[in-house]
Parts: structure tokens; sequence; C-alpha cells
């Protein structure tokens, strides 16, 4: 602890909201790492029911994906009970499933402008504070004692290296976060509508 206080002190009023960033991004990755271990689109119904469809038991899919809780066995039941009872023509079947596989994705994307936005605003916020230090670093030859003048600046030169390593170390895990959880919800959703087409295809 005394170490971050100390760190702080150095880095001058930059260091504040780039601490408030840090834990905010940290904060970020963490629920999205939890989040995305235990989300569970497809339960293993989805992939049975596609045994049903193939032998032509609509009945025994529709009533397999009834006792699935996960969010395409859901849509599944709903959207092929209703083809079957008519409701839906296989194109309307396709475009509502489309529609609510693509409301599926801001839920995998859940909070992750907020890191895109830590690792776009720290580095600004680090040369904010290098700026400032710099000035104090010439503030410094404008003052008659040597030894004072010395002393600021090689507080002037400190805060100006500790705000710019800081925001970089702020913003680098922000942003490589931002970016592999970007792929992994890709990743993910990618699977999932090739299961849900894969099934569909038996319609």
């Amino acid at each position: 602890m005394e170490g971050i206080f100390e760190l702080l002190q150095k880095g001058g009023l930059a260091i504040y909201p780039l601490f408030f960033l840090s834990l905010l991004s940290w904060a970020v990755i963490v629920e999205r790492l939890f989040s995305m271990r235990a989300s569970n689109f497809t339960g293993k119904a989805v992939k049975d029911a596609k045994a049903l469809l193939a032998s032509k038991d609509i009945d025994g899919a529709i009533k397999l994906l009834s006792v699935d809780s996960s969010p395409v066995g859901n849509m599944l039941k709903v959207l092929i009970q209703s083809y079957k009872e008519g409701k839906l023509t296989r194109a309307d079947l396709l475009r509502e499933v489309d529609l609510e596989l693509s409301l599926m994705l801001p839920k995998l994307e859940k909070n992750l402008a907020l890191l895109s936005t830590v690792a776009s605003t720290a580095p600004l916020i680090g040369l904010f504070g290098t700026i400032t230090g710099l000035i104090k670093v010439f503030s410094a030859f404008a003052i008659a004692n040597p030894e004072e003048a010395m002393s600021m600046l090689s507080m002037g030169i400190g805060e100006a290296l500790v705000a710019a390593a800081v925001g970089l170390a702020v913003a680098i895990p922000a942003l490589l976060a931002y970016w592999l959880f970007k792929i992994w919800g890709n990743s993910i959703m990618a699977k999932i509508e090739e299961e849900v087409f894969d099934l569909l295809r038996l319609l």
C-alpha cells in the first residue's frame, strides 16, 4: 500500500484518474472472465434435438427443447413450434432466428465499451501528466537558487515519466482484454450460429 501512495505522490494529479480507470478496467475484466466462462447459450438438449429432427420427430424435438433453460433452446422451441403450426414460413423462421441471434451478441460484448474507453483515454491522461511535469521542469530554470532548481527539476522529470508509464500500464491491459474478449465472443457466437442453422436445416 505504501508503494501505491508513493506512486500517487510522485505522479502528480494525473495518477488519480488513472488509478480509478485501472480499478474500473480490472473490474470489467474479472466480470467478463467469469461471465463468459459460465455462459451457456446452448444446452445439451439443442444438440440432442438434431437427432430427433433428423428422424422427422418435430414434436419430440419441441418437447426436448421445452426442458432446456438455455437462451438458444428457448428460442428454438418457440420458433419451431410456430413453424410447425404454420404461423411462420421457412423464410420467416430464418429471419426470426437471425434477429434473435443478433440480440445475443450484446450480451457477449457487455461492458467491452468501457475497456475500449479506458484503453483510449488512459494514455491521454498520462500525456497530460507528462506535460504538467515538464512544465515544472522548465519552471525550475527560472528559480535563482541552483539547489532548489535541481530539486524541482528532478521532481518534474519524475512526475512526467511516472504519469506516462502509468497511463500506458493502464491502457495496455485494457486494450488487450478488449480484443481478447471480442474474439472470444465472436467465437462463441459463430458456434451458436453453426449449431442453430445445422438444426434448422433438418426441418
